[in-house]
C-alpha cells in the first residue's frame, strides 16, 4: 500500500511539473512573439479590421445588412502564431492530464475507472428539456410566422394600417415576452434542471430570441417598402425559407443565401 501511494505521488508530481513547465514555456513564447508584433507593428489583424471598417463607413444603414465573405474572428487570430501556440500547449495539457488521471486510477484500483455518474447527472431530465424545447420552436416556427404573414397581408388591404400594425406588435410582443421571455426561465427553475440541461434550454432560448429579432427586423421592413399592384397578393416569405433560417448558422434572414 505505501508503495503505491509512492508511486501515485510520484506520478502526480511528475505531470504536474510537466504541464506546470509546458505552460509557462507556452506563456513566455507568446508574451514575447506578441510584444515584438505590437512594437513592429505587424499584427496580422489590423488589415482585416481596416477593411471592414471602410466597409462599414461605406455602407449605409438603409440597405439593411449584407453577408460579406471574410474570415472569422477565429481564423484571424489563429493566423497569429502566439495564439496557436497557446491554443497547441492547451491541448497537450488536456492529454496530459487525462493521462495524469487514469494512470493514478489505475494505481489506486487496479482497473480503469470510467464513471459517468457526473454526466448522466448533469444532462439529466432529458424529457423535460425536449418537451421545452419542443414548444419554443413550435412557437417560433408557426406562431411568430402566422403573427407576421396576418399583418402582412392586412397592411397592404386594410385602411387601417395603424391600428392593424398596432393590433399585431401588442400581440406578438406579448407572445414574445410569455413563450420566449418568461417559459422557459419557468421551466428551469420549477423542474430544478441540472447544469447541462439548464443551459441547453436557455442557450436555445437565446439562440430563438436572435432568429425571431432577425426575422421580424427584415420582415417588416419588407412588408413597408412593398407596393403590390392592384389585384395581385402580397408575397410574403415562405415558410419553408424561414424553417431553414431556424437551423443555418446565420442571424440574418434571408430567402437565399450565398453559396
Amino acid at each position: 500500500m505505501s508503495c503505491q501511494k509512492r508511486m501515485k505521488a510520484e506520478v502526480t508530481e511528475q505531470v504536474m511539473a510537466q504541464m506546470s513547465e509546458v505552460l509557462e514555456k507556452a506563456f513566455t513564447d507568446s508574451l514575447q512573439s506578441l510584444s515584438q508584433s505590437i512594437y513592429s507593428g505587424t499584427d496580422p489583424t489590423h488589415s482585416h479590421a481596416n477593411a471592414n471598417n471602410d466597409y462599414d463607413f461605406r455602407h449605409r444603414m438603409e440597405d439593411g445588412k449584407v453577408f460579406v465573405a471574410r474570415q472569422s474572428i477565429l481564423d484571424e487570430l489563429f493566423e497569429i502564431s502566439h495564439i496557436r501556440t497557446i491554443y497547441h500547449m492547451f491541448i497537450a495539457a488536456l492529454f496530459l492530464f487525462i493521462i495524469s488521471t487514469l494512470t493514478v486510477d489505475y494505481i489506486d484500483q487496479g482497473r480503469l475507472v470510467l464513471e459517468f455518474d457526473l454526466f448522466f447527472y448533469a444532462f439529466g431530465q432529458l424529457g423535460t428539456v425536449i418537451w421545452a424545447w419542443t414548444i419554443m420552436f413550435a412557437y417560433t416556427l408557426l406562431v411568430l410566422y402566422y403573427i407576421l404573414s396576418q399583418w402582412g397581408h392586412l397592411y397592404h388591404h386594410s385602411q387601417w394600417k395603424m391600428t392593424v400594425s398596432v393590433t399585431s406588435a401588442v400581440a406578438l410582443l406579448m407572445a414574445q415576452i410569455g413563450m420566449l421571455g418568461y417559459f422557459p426561465v419557468h421551466v428551469v427553475l420549477l423542474y430544478q434542471l441540472p447544469p447541462a440541461s439548464c443551459i441547453i434550454v436557455i442557450l436555445e432560448q437565446i439562440r430563438f430570441l436572435m432568429k425571431s429579432y432577425s426575422f421580424i427586423r427584415e420582415t417588416v421592413v419588407m412588408v413597408l417598402r412593398a407596393k403590390p399592384e392592384k389585384g395581385n397578393a402580397f408575397r410574403f416569405p415562405t415558410l419553408s425559407s424561414y424553417l431553414y433560417f431556424l437551423f443555418c448558422p446565420t442571424l440574418i434572414y434571408r430567402e437565399t443565401y450565398p453559396r
